[in-house]
Order: C-alpha cells, then structure tokens, then sequence
C-alpha cells in the first residue's frame, strides 16, 4: 500500500511540470524604457539588442534576467559562471522577437551601434545575417564562436 501515498506528490508535480510559468525557462519579461539590464543598470530600451538567460534558482523555479546588449549578457554569464544556463534567448534584429541564442546567426561589427558598444546583432537565419555583415563588413559567428570571440576580445582591452 505504500505506492498509494505517492499518487498525490506525483499528481501535483505533473501539474506542476504542465503548468509552467516560472517554473519553466523562458526569457525575461522586458518592458523597454523601464526594465534596467542586470549588467550595467541601464534602461533596457531598443528591443532588437535585448538579451536574456534563465537559470534555475531552486530546484523547478527559474529566474530570467534582462540585458540590454548581447555583449553584456555575455560578459554578465563570465563573470558569473556559478550560474548555469538553461535557457538563452536574444532578439532577431529585424523582427525583434525572441529567438534561441544556440540557433541564432551573430553579426559582429563596430558599425553595428548596440546599446553598450559591443556591436552583435543577432538573427533568425543565416542569410540575414550575411546580408548585414556584408554591409557592415562584419564577421558572422553561431553562439559558441561568438562567447570565445568575445572572451579573447575582453583579454586584449
């Protein structure tokens, strides 16, 4: 008889798993001109450079900071490498919707004006990508070449 006592623990830890909320990683919930980036306390207020990552504060409760730029994000997640992401997120810069930084296409340019200078724009698909490194005469990176090119960058300053 003792399985009987582990039905209702199951029962709500299902409902809990469908449910979600923020008990599921998703990005932050900006609101541009009052959402401050967790990196430099700046308002949060051009949606195509906004950046977020969820990590998981306790076990099934996940916590979803803003960032106003990529590249601050980026440097934020070094600095702070206690935290492990579980979810990345960063914003088509034509659509400006959310997109999965893992699958994401970055531009990295210095003609690219992001809100913090480090000059990433991200994309949905790789041929608007190209598209705007050609015109900028940027470098097109995915999302693991971006953080090590951003590492080795922090290194020259």
């Amino acid at each position: 008889m003792k399985t009987l006592r582990w039905l209702p623990v199951l029962a709500i830890l299902l409902l809990a798993i469908a449910c979600g909320g923020s008990t599921s990683p998703e990005p932050a919930k900006i609101r541009f001109g009052e959402t401050l980036c967790t990196e430099c306390g700046m308002i949060i207020s051009q949606p195509k450079f906004a950046a977020s990552f969820a990590y998981a504060e306790s076990e099934g409760r996940f916590k979803s900071l803003p960032f106003d730029d990529i590249g601050d994000m980026i440097s934020y997640m070094r600095s702070h490498s206690d935290l492990i992401p579980v979810g990345t997120w960063v914003h088509d810069y034509e659509r400006e919707e959310w997109i999965a930084a893992d699958g994401a296409f970055f531009v990295e340019s210095s003609a690219i004006k992001s809100p913090m200078g480090h000059g990433i724009a991200a994309f949905a698909t790789e041929a608007a990508a190209n598209a705007l490194a050609a015109e900028v005469d940027g470098t097109v990176l995915d999302w693991d070449r971006l953080r090590i090119e951003h590492a080795m960058a922090d290194h020259h300053h």
